[in-house]
């Protein structure tokens, strides 16, 4: 599907004039220096909304600087270095400069609290660990600063082409409450096919003003920012993600591309005195990371054209993936889309195929042209011999092949684009002395999707907020439960199990009862 081996003289890829059609991000980002070097390849905007830009020549400077210095400790092939950074735009240069020494980059987040960061050191065996924050011992770990200030005197030549394989690594909470660790074991960069591929699935183009809108250590965001970048879009990067900023971003730069969350476009159109207009500038709207509802994605067609609007679904263990544009779904509401290059099949627990139409669980199979994909730390997923597999996701086809959503994972919670597994809420809840059991459930939610709800059941009195500062000296704010509830028994099955769907029925009648009682009723 990369077309390593295509060689030809006229591209698809404007920037790209060598033989061969494929190009590794240093590539790239050479030619696109040599083509505009004093153009914005990124501009930021800091928490006290002062703007600084970062031109194509320096992204490409900064980034030979870096790996020139990575390559003299060792760095390269082989080896992994964790970017333990926010959205700034020494993370956008760490990134390449890491990818130009052959060695693998592993985002994480700026906010992961030190147990798991040292979990995931234990898994990755990382030669370098960048973060701003608490350094781990054992490591070698520098600041964004440091690394900086060390390789300011390096060479701001490229270093020798070389394929970063693999060339990244994406860790996320694991269904056992542990880190899983998920590498792709693909060159980084890109082919004339593979972008012709994207632009169909995202309606991005060549040189775009597109706007950041999420935190670069997750799947969406990560592969929407490089993917612009390799276009040479202009990559404003904001350090504010709430909904105020992002429409006020878009008005001020008059942004032309952006990829956000499903939550993330709630809060817009909730907020006071929005003005669509304001969102004029917009040529594309892609979304992901979340359930968008009928309601939510037709209030948005008001604001933008149908044939602007774009869905994607897809999962950081790329088992498939499909879109769809607005225009498109208008005809299959609903519908989260077909694969373009793969096939679908829904199936019942035993494996057995289901009608049309019957809900079940989606499997998917890329037809022998599969990404190529290494668990470092879990097993992974179950395939049959045609290439079909599954992440537990549950849904249907109708009679023309179109994907239909019903329902995530089991254990996991997609909360405001973020994927949060229950189990590692539970574990954390679990370890203070006064909680005897802890469920974690996903509850629908008109903002978040779904609202990360705990049921405890405890030994003594014991308020939320000490809970949530308990919690949160584990995990990051994203993953803390919202609300909580306080039970005098977590209900079981005569094999010890505990019963979710119990706690769900309860809390959900009772919500009902309640809300009864408010109108009179």
């Amino acid at each position: 599907m990369r077309g390593l081996n295509a060689v030809c003289t006229s591209h698809f890829n404007i920037f790209n004039h060598s033989e061969n059609s494929f190009f590794t991000p240093g590539a790239q980002l050479a030619n696109i220096a040599r083509v505009k070097p004093d153009a914005p390849a990124i501009v930021y905007v800091s928490p006290k909304n002062i703007e600084s830009v970062m031109t194509w020549r320096t992204l490409e400077t900064l980034s030979n600087r870096i790996a020139w210095y990575l390559l003299e400790q060792g760095i390269g092939a082989g080896k992994s270095v964790i970017v333990a950074l926010p959205n700034i735009p020494t993370h956008i240069a760490l990134a390449f400069g890491i990818w130009k020494t052959g060695a693998c980059y592993v985002p994480i987040s700026d906010r992961v609290p030190r147990r798991n960061l040292l979990e995931i050191c234990e898994c990755v065996s990382p030669s370098l660990v960048i973060t701003n924050r608490w350094k781990p011992t054992n490591y070698f770990a520098l600041s964004s600063n440091e690394l900086k200030e060390l390789c300011k005197n390096y060479s701001e030549g490229m270093p020798p082409d070389v394929l970063a394989v693999p060339n990244l690594a994406n860790c996320t909470g694991g269904t056992t409450g542990k880190t899983k660790v998920v590498q792709q074991d693909m060159p980084a960069g890109e082919s004339d096919e593979g972008l012709q591929t994207w632009f169909t699935l995202s309606g991005m183009r060549f040189e775009m003003r597109q706007l950041l809108a999420g935190p670069l250590f997750h799947g969406a965001p990560h592969s929407v920012a490089f993917n612009g970048l390799y276009c040479g879009n202009t990559l404003y990067m904001p350090s504010c993600l709430d909904a105020k900023s992002i429409v006020a971003l878009i008005k001020r730069y008059q942004i032309e591309y952006v990829q956000l969350v499903p939550t993330l476009m709630q809060r817009i159109v909730k907020l006071p005195n929005f003005h669509p207009e304001d969102l004029g500038s917009l040529e594309v709207l892609c979304h992901t990371g979340g359930v968008c509802s009928a309601d939510l994605k037709r209030e948005w067609f008001e604001i933008i054209s149908p044939e602007k609007v774009y869905e994607i679904y897809s999962m950081t263990e790329c088992v498939g993936i499909t879109y769809i544009r607005g225009d498109e779904w208008l005809t299959h509401e609903g519908s989260i889309g077909r694969m373009p290059c793969g096939s679908i099949s829904i199936r019942d627990e035993e494996g057995h195929e289901l009608p049309i139409g019957e809900i079940g669980n989606i499997y998917m199979s890329w037809n022998g042209d599969a990404p190529r994909i290494k668990y470092i730390n879990v097993p992974p997923l179950e395939s049959d011999e045609n290439g079909f597999k599954s992440v537990g996701d549950i849904g249907y086809v109708d009679e023309d092949g179109y994907l239909y959503f019903t329902d995530r994972r089991s254990g996991m919670i997609v909360t405001g684009g973020e994927n949060v597994f229950a189990a590692e809420i539970e574990t954390v809840l679990k370890k203070s002395k006064k909680v005897v059991e802890a469920v974690v459930v996903g509850l629908p939610d008109p903002e978040w999707g779904h609202r990360i709800h705990a049921f405890i059941e405890a030994s003594e009195p014991i308020q939320e907020k000490t809970l949530i500062k308990y919690a949160l000296n584990y995990l990051p704010p994203y993953k803390i439960p919202k609300s909580f509830e306080f039970v005098d028994e977590i209900p079981r099955n005569e094999n010890g199990k505990i019963v979710r769907s119990k706690l769900v029925e309860q809390h959900l009648n009772n919500s009902s009862y309640l809300k009864g009682e408010k109108n009179g009723e």
